[in-house]
């Protein structure tokens, strides 16, 4: 028996991380008999939290109260309370939610980052105080350190991990992700002009830099199109060439088909991101044979092959250089044909669900066998 620790709903399955915490569960369910814990997500104290905005605020810096002592105990308490005690493994989706927890039995713990890439790429590590980012980033390299496994989604993360916190190699490895679409069994695109661009952040994602390329762009080639799914972008809808559709919940079944619609009459999916990870949008538009326009960062480099699977940017922020890239998708109908040939290629080769399954449950069947693995 294994518990599945969380701090999300069972089934959510919009949002890559959701996603993946779905995949995991259900390829460990098929396997083991699995007892899911979850979600434990005690919410924070309303002081904390207004105590930490107010420091920020005023430029003294807050603490992250989000993984406060108190409630890093609350949560916990909270998983001792609800795992079962039969259980011969811990499997902890994500890691800092749980540094506090002392587990009675071997444990495997999996995220897309530790905090110190957490805190560093998706917040401004000078808002908050160092000693407090310390305490977070100090208490999770020792809970880490006690797993009988570390893994990761991608071999970027895992090799941060290892230098940043001094983390036993032999115990780390990545399990990659996968598309959470069923793969279609023919490319359906049809010609066009339309590209895709879809996140929960606008800003963050890049849809800044991806409007003023679509207009730099349509001066070349007015019939191109922009197709926004999730966050719309703060300055209106009434740009030209733009469709906004809003967020599409995969829960949801006419969403979810209208997103996989999407995804297979876009030229491209464009996301020149300065804060992410391995988003898993990249390798779930490939699975339509949609290759991406994408930045050369983080763990993009592993699901985005420049030239043969879409184009990595160099300089996200350069509206000129994300253009240019969708600009040769179109003059170059025979090179852009061979790279939804790639996109279709890799997403089969290397993203497929059941190698990740086969992955995941091999470094959990290996975690099992170690039955004095130590425990934090």
């Amino acid at each position: 028996m294994i518990n599945f620790v969380s701090h999300l709903p069972k089934d959510l399955r919009t949002g890559g991380f959701s996603a993946m915490n779905a995949a995991a569960c259900a390829a460990l369910e098929r396997r083991h008999e699995v007892t899911y814990v979850g979600p434990v997500d005690p919410p924070p104290l309303l002081w904390q939290k207004a105590l930490s905005k107010g420091l920020r605020l005023s430029g003294l810096g807050g603490d992250f109260f989000a993984y406060s002592q108190r409630r890093l105990g609350a949560i916990a308490r909270e998983v001792e309370r609800r795992a079962a005690p039969a259980a011969g493994l811990d499997f902890f989706h994500g890691f800092t939610y749980w540094v506090a927890t002392r587990p009675a039995r071997p444990y495997v713990a999996w995220s897309d980052c530790v905090f110190a890439d957490y805190i560093s790429i998706y917040h401004d590590r000078s808002a908050f105080r160092a000693d407090d980012l310390a305490r977070i980033e100090a208490a999770e390299a020792r809970w880490l350190r006690g797993a009988a496994r570390v893994l990761f989604t991608s071999d970027w993360a895992a090799r941060r991990a290892v230098d940043a916190y001094g983390l036993d190699p032999a115990r780390v490895a990545s399990v990659g992700i996968f598309g959470e679409f069923d793969p279609p069994e023919h490319d359906a695109f049809a010609g066009g002009a339309r590209f895709a661009f879809v996140s929960t952040n606008f800003a963050a994602k890049g849809g800044p830099t991806v409007l003023a390329a679509l207009r730099l762009l349509r001066e070349t080639h007015p019939e191109a199109r922009l197709t926004i799914v999730g966050a719309p972008p703060p300055e209106g809808l009434a740009e030209p060439g733009v469709d906004y559709v809003g967020f599409l919940r995969k829960e949801a079944p006419g969403e979810c088909a209208a997103l996989r619609d999407i995804l297979a009459s876009s030229v491209a999916v464009v996301h020149p991101t300065r804060s992410d990870i391995a988003p898993l949008l990249l390798v779930e538009a490939a699975l339509f044979g949609c290759p991406a326009i994408a930045s050369r960062a983080f763990a993009i480099p592993e699901l985005v092959a420049d030239g043969e699977s879409g184009a990595l940017i160099d300089q996200p922020a350069d509206a000129a250089e994300v253009a240019g890239a969708m600009r040769r998708m179109l003059d170059h109908p025979q090179d852009y044909l061979a790279l939804r040939a790639g996109a279709w290629r890799r997403a089969r080769a290397l993203h497929a669900k059941a190698q990740f399954e086969a992955r995941l449950a091999g470094h959990v069947a290996d975690a099992l066998a170690e039955p004095k693995a130590a425990a934090a």
